[in-house]
């Protein structure tokens, strides 16, 4: 019976902890968007020369859509910078994916409750880009706090946040699958004719 009061008393002590993390993030979330003003962007105005690209690495097959990412990119010309939080860390990163634009996170990387410690993401969020393309397929919030924090003309994310940082949300069905994203973001490429 002791037990059981034991247990039950450590699962409110856990959910009291997740909650006070919670409101902890969307305070710090809300304080980096009343901070930071979006970049004045009008369609055709500018060249697309340096691109952000964030990423929540959950399972493989977004390491095969962040090369995908990079690859078109560089075909129009840009120079892609990208920051990879590393959630799974079994996923192995090929060595070709790594380079010097490039910050690759973990949980060390960040405090309890999920803000990237000083001097580690330094590099990504240093740069001026013409846009930043958060690739996370839902909310977590070290991808959103980055994506806030960066600084950049156009942002564009995968999903709607509880302190939205993005000028456009490019959202799929539930599947989410890649191809279906892929044709979404070249359409709206085409659209606001970054050339």
């Amino acid at each position: 019976m002791i037990f059981l009061y034991f247990c039950a008393i450590l699962r409110i002590f856990f959910w009291c902890v997740m909650g006070i993390k919670r409101v902890i993030q969307d305070r710090k979330l809300a304080s980096i968007g009343s901070l930071k003003q979006r970049g004045r962007w009008r369609p055709g105005e500018n060249s697309l020369q340096l691109v952000g690209l964030i990423l929540c690495l959950e399972d493989v097959s977004e390491i095969k859509s962040l090369k995908r990412m990079q690859t078109l990119f560089k075909g129009m010309g840009a120079v892609c910078y990208s920051c990879i939080y590393q959630k799974n860390t079994r996923i192995e990163i090929p060595d070709g994916l790594i380079d010097e634009h490039t910050v690759l996170l973990d949980r060390k990387s960040t405090n309890w409750y999920g803000l990237v410690r000083p001097g580690l993401a330094d590099v990504f969020l240093r740069e001026s880009f013409d846009m930043v393309l958060n690739l996370s397929k839902e909310f977590f919030f070290t991808t959103t706090c980055l994506a806030s924090l960066s600084k950049a003309a156009l942002k564009i994310g995968r999903y709607e946040s509880p302190q939205n940082p993005y000028c456009i949300v490019l959202e799929v069905n539930q599947d989410d699958n890649d191809k279906a994203f892929m044709v979404l973001l070249n359409s709206v490429l085409q659209i606001i004719r970054f050339e």
